[in-house]
């Protein structure tokens, strides 16, 4: 029964996905007075002719003059187009690594202390000038997120922020960060010592707000403890809704980059013709932060409908999306990644929230827990249909789950540097909400390698 966030509900939903089928003319009279003149003899002198000069601006070369004058106006105005009238955007960079000359403290755990306060100024302050003395103009500013312990000194968790040209190549930007820092750590005096193999710069799974700050995991984490569950801006950028033309939306999608989502494939049961589909991202379907056409669909070869194996499918755009706070790609999980059972995810969409319900505008979201497969095959549950493509959450006693609408979103859980990663997408359910019946999700880690074949990521 392929899924919208239900939380708190005591109704029950039926379904998960619900795919339903603009001179005038001028005559001019000369009249000439001839008066024969006088004859006068003079002497003969030899005739010499004088050949008359050439007008420079005939016709043809003042074309062509023309049309060269017009090439190099062209080009300096592509010129300046791309050097000036195309504006930078913002690239951001998660970076963590270990400081190994100082100890943790426990008030570094409270942002709001003088410890962490302090402490976060001076890390800041060492990061700016590593790349202003490398010359890094295209640098802006540092954060601190987050400062954890490690038995060899402190974790440092920040957010770096650079302006480049939206042509420049991401993956070559990320190198040239990378090579700043290592040259920084062998020819300049720091006041800390940072661990070389520790350092690592990741661009996926980072959720930033309009005014460029991080969002922390607790920051949803206690909205939805004081039951407020509609999504904020940036809280969510890799979802996405998938609408077919003339019926709305249908199902939800994950960015994966800038051309690729991932989505079930069973929202394609109905239509698989890409010229039919349209995408959209931002917290709200109407209006929408940005919306692309799609390109290309592609459905797992095993897809199994009677069964729900293989629920899994890509969605390519035809334009390529610009990564910002509010469109940013969700970072995918090694396939080798096991959450343990009770682990925190979040499920989000723009189903409905009742049975039969309407679609959501507004994007809502839930916590939820991941169920083991021992417990979700018991025969009370769902009496061995769980496979080893499937992952189970939710929870036992029911109330909050995905439902109709919510089909093909992600089920996202964060790391301890506050990364997430795509673990599950919303594929079926007996009904939604039920006791004993939580949602099942298609396994992400499961198909990496499918992922990898057909878009290289």
């Amino acid at each position: 029964m392929p899924k919208n966030i239900i939380i708190a509900t005591e109704r029950v939903a039926t379904s998960r996905t619900d795919l339903t089928e603009p001179t005038s003319n001028l005559t001019t009279v000369h009249s000439f007075l001839f008066h024969r003149p006088l004859e006068l003899s003079e002497p003969e002198y030899p005739q010499v002719e004088y050949q008359r000069r050439q007008q420079f601006w005939d016709p043809i070369r003042l074309a062509i003059f023309t049309l060269i004058i017009a090439a190099i106006i062209g080009i300096a105005i592509g010129i300046v187009t791309h050097f000036v009238v195309e504006d930078d955007r913002s690239f951001y960079y998660l970076a963590s690594f270990k400081v190994t000359n100082i100890k943790y403290k426990e008030n570094y755990a409270r942002k709001t202390s003088r410890e962490f306060i302090e402490r976060s100024h001076q890390i800041e302050r060492m990061m700016s000038r590593i790349f202003r003395r490398s010359g890094e103009s295209r640098f802006i500013r540092t954060h601190v997120i987050k400062l954890s312990p490690d038995e060899d000194g402190v974790n440092i968790l920040l957010v770096l922020m650079f302006r480049y040209p939206s042509t420049d190549s991401v993956a070559r930007i990320k190198k040239r960060i990378e090579n700043i820092v290592y040259q920084s750590l062998k020819t300049q005096t720091l006041p800390l010592t940072i661990s070389k193999p520790s350092f690592r710069l990741t661009r996926c799974g980072i959720r930033m707000t309009n005014s460029n700050m991080p969002i922390p995991s607790s920051s949803s984490m206690e909205r939805i403890v004081h039951g407020r569950e509609t999504a904020i801006d940036g809280e969510w950028p890799w979802q996405a809704s998938l609408q077919l033309k003339g019926a709305g939306h249908q199902c939800g999608a994950s960015l994966i980059s800038n051309t690729w989502l991932l989505t079930a494939a069973h929202c394609f049961r109905k239509n698989k013709d890409p010229s039919q589909w349209v995408v959209t991202f931002g917290i709200t379907i109407t209006p929408p932060e940005v919306k692309r056409n799609v390109k290309k669909i592609i459905i797992h070869e095993n897809y199994h409908r009677e069964t729900n194996e293989n629920d899994i499918a890509l969605a390519q755009l035809a334009t390529r999306v610009e990564f910002s706070s509010i469109v940013q790609r969700v970072c995918l999980p090694e396939s080798s990644i096991k959450l343990p059972a009770k682990s925190s995810v979040f499920v989000t969409g723009f189903g409905s929230i009742v049975d039969d319900g309407p679609t959501q505008n507004t994007l809502r979201q839930a916590r939820v827990e991941t169920i083991s497969t021992e417990v979700c095959n018991r025969k009370d549950v769902y009496d061995g249909m769980i496979t080893r493509g499937m992952l189970c959450a939710g929870f036992m006693e029911g109330k909050v789950d995905a439902c109709k609408g919510d089909s093909g979103g992600p089920l996202v859980y964060p790391d301890k540097r506050d990364i997430w990663y795509l673990v599950g997408i919303v594929s079926w359910g007996q009904s939604c909400a039920l006791p004993k019946k939580p949602g099942v999700y298609t396994r992400v880690t499961k198909y990496r390698d499918w992922i990898a074949s057909k878009t290289g990521i």
